[in-house]
């Protein structure tokens, strides 16, 4: 044989061999396929929106985190935090011109120069938050839990967490990579009993997923399993036992310590390890109706429905123990139907919205009320989200007059005072119910 033939042979050898590398790698990779959806500018819906009390106007290379992103059904907003002033305006659309009628934006949340949502039509998607452009997307379960649960990103692993019925899987943020895939262990091998219930939630290296048996065996449980945010492989997994009307309701995590709501009760659970720490049942509470308000300080805050017309009442049990720090009763609206009472933990201060629009800050410790406001001016005040920034808290309300608006509020976190508010167009058929998708 030549030495021509022979460095020919070992060429082609090597060809190959780089060949079938590619080929393996490729399909390692598990590309999630292209999500055929876009955004587009929409500058005739950005000229719509009506501003008042204004501060200084927008510069032009403003960094994105003085951006408030607003997602109004398909329309996704980017607002200057200063002032009110649109940046810019995107629409988002299906690239399969047979598909248009999209239900839009549920929840979004940013982490770096990425945004994280949540479609009505279940989908995740990744866009740029910069201008505003779908980065990837893929498909995800159509909420399982009340669709208030905002995309579960991990900065520190560079993950994001999509659910399936019955799985959750790890993608990678820059480019939507599968890294792991993890399924609930289902209790007849045949057919789906346990789903994903809630959101999952990222704790310090690892996330939290919450299963129900969904009333499809007869000893009907619930199943939190934490997982290692980098591998996927289980740490710890424990189930409860619960009445067939009783199902996940919520999660929160807050000093080491992770508390779910079983509809009628409070479980807390050591996050490390899945020890039970501590339970309080809803009786307890004297209340039908309660929900979780957020988790830190070392307190847990609950908020309970009271039986006397336009009040409820706010405690904060420590997460140590479960004991009763401190209870109050305030005036105001539980509002469980179309948008919760909702709470948020900023240092030493709870916020407190209810379902009327009317925003309390409260010392976390003590229980005092520092101040209370009510941005809303209608009977109706309509759905409303609650951020808290910098310096400023963000919250929506709905004016009526002759064509329905959503009003974006900006108060002033030390005395509730208004900094400026604008009124965006309502892109909603006479009769829908939507709720707007706020981050900043």
């Amino acid at each position: 044989m030549s030495k021509r033939w022979q460095k020919f042979a070992r060429a082609s050898w090597k060809l190959f061999l780089g060949c079938v590398w590619l080929l393996v790698s490729l399909l390692g990779c598990q590309m999630p396929p292209p999500v055929q959806m876009e955004t587009v500018p929409c500058p005739a819906a950005q000229s719509q929106v009506q501003v008042s009390r204004l501060g200084q106007p927008a510069g032009g290379n403003e960094p994105a985190e003085t951006t408030l992103y607003v997602g109004l059904n398909t329309w996704l907003y980017a607002l200057d935090t200063g002032s009110g002033r649109p940046r810019w305006c995107r629409l988002l659309r299906s690239k399969d011109t047979s598909y248009s009628d999209l239900l839009g934006f549920m929840t979004i949340t940013r982490a770096g120069q990425n945004l994280y949502a949540n479609t009505a039509d279940g989908y995740l998607l990744v866009l740029n938050a910069q201008n505003g452009t779908v980065r990837w997307g893929a498909e995800d379960s159509e909420s399982l839990d009340d669709g208030w649960g905002v995309p579960a990103v991990d900065k520190v692993a560079g993950l994001v967490y999509r659910r399936d019925v019955k799985a959750v899987e790890a993608l990678a943020v820059n480019d939507g990579q599968s890294r792991w895939s993890y399924q609930l262990p289902q209790k007849e091998a045949n057919r789906t009993t346990t789903g994903v219930e809630l959101m999952p939630l990222v704790g310090e290296g690892m996330v939290y997923v919450v299963g129900d048996d969904l009333l499809t065996v007869p000893e009907r449980s619930a199943l939190v399993v934490a997982l290692d945010a980098r591998t996927g492989q289980p740490r710890w997994q424990r189930s409860f036992p619960e009445g067939r009307d009783q199902q996940p309701m919520a999660m929160a995590l807050g000093n080491g310590v992770l508390c779910l709501d079983l509809s009628q009760g409070v479980i807390a659970i050591d996050a490390n390890d899945g020890r039970q720490l501590w339970q309080a049942s809803g009786s307890r509470w004297r209340a039908f109706e309660y929900r979780l308000l957020a988790a830190g300080q070392g307190w847990l805050y609950v908020a309970k429905d009271v039986e006397q017309e336009q009040k409820l009442q706010v405690s904060a049990l420590r997460l140590a123990d479960g004991e009763e720090g401190w209870s109050i009763e305030l005036p105001g609206v539980f509002g469980f139907d179309v948008v919760p009472v909702q709470g948020v933990v900023d240092g030493k201060v709870l916020y407190l919205l209810d379902g009327q629009g009317q925003l309390t800050a409260l010392d976390g410790q003590s229980g005092r009320v520092l101040w209370q406001k009510l941005p809303a001016t209608s009977e109706e005040p309509g759905p409303s989200r609650l951020i808290v920034g910098k310096s400023e808290i963000y919250l929506f309300t709905t004016a009526s007059g002759g064509v329905e608006r959503f009003v974006l509020h900006a108060l002033a976190k030390e005395n509730g005072q208004e900094e400026w508010k604008i009124v965006l167009p309502l892109p909603l058929n006479v009769g829908e119910d939507w709720v707007p998708a706020l981050t900043d």
